[in-house]
């Protein structure tokens, strides 16, 4: 602030809010016609369902770029 005091600000993501609304609006059609219960136990379901998703995918990269990795490293290792 001005008196030279450090403050938290929240980050946002408006790429990943985006993303997220694009993806939530296919269910549009399904999610007019829900009574708000219904509609609030849908959505949290479903962004629990794609919050593992992505995860899982992030994990899976991750995976790959380790066995990329390796597999140069042993390329290195028998041109030595």
């Amino acid at each position: 602030d001005n008196n030279g005091q450090p403050y938290y600000q929240r980050a946002y993501n408006t790429q990943a809010s985006e993303q997220l609304n694009s993806w939530v609006g296919g269910f549009e059609s399904i999610l007019r016609r829900m009574t708000p219960g219904n509609f609030n136990w849908f959505l949290y379901v479903m962004l629990v369902y794609h919050t593992r998703y992505v995860i899982d995918r992030q994990k899976q990269k991750v995976r790959r770029n380790k066995e990329e990795e390796e597999e140069k490293e042993e390329e290195e290792e028998e041109k030595e």
